[in-house]
């Protein structure tokens, strides 16, 4: 069960981890296109975020709840990379959700109606936004590759 709960953790790690280096890539790649006006940027990215947020939290709640189930086994509580991990996924979980409530929203409220100006408020909050991606998704890429490095000693058989 134990190593169910760990295989699990890392496939949901992971899948945040690519999954948010595609939006990013794709997002990137919509803004600097010139085939897309600022109505319909606007409108992509009303569409785009809330699904970002969506798959965050549906991949790294579940994630950081496995590893938390894991850390109460006997053979994983020595385990300081698991623990490590454990502390990566939640916090990379309190920094989206922050980000989501406290950056984002406030964000997606000045880019509607689609097309509108962007004013300094803009300016500082889609730069807020930049960097909490970056800390949030660095921190659950770290713990990614961590929970690959964790090892749990084998069960004893019974005699």
């Amino acid at each position: 069960m134990l190593n169910l709960l760990i295989a699990l953790s890392r496939f949901l790690l992971s899948a945040w981890v690519g999954g948010a280096a595609l939006f990013v890539v794709t997002s990137v790649a919509e803004q600097r296109s010139p085939d897309f006006g600022s109505v319909i940027r606007d409108q992509l990215a009303t569409i785009r975020f809330p699904l970002y947020y969506v798959f965050a939290l549906g991949t790294l709640v579940p994630a950081t709840v496995l590893l938390g189930m894991a850390m109460v086994s006997r053979r994983a509580r020595s385990s300081w990379l698991l623990l490590t991990t454990f502390g990566l996924s939640t916090l990379s979980c309190i920094v989206a959700v922050v980000d989501y409530l406290f950056v984002y929203q406030p964000l997606q409220e000045l880019i509607i109606p689609a097309g509108k100006a962007r004013d300094l408020r803009f300016v500082e909050l889609h730069e807020q936004s930049r960097w909490i991606n970056e800390v949030h998704v660095g921190l659950a890429l770290l713990a990614a590759l961590m929970i690959c490095l964790v090892v749990l000693p084998a069960t004893q058989e019974k005699q």
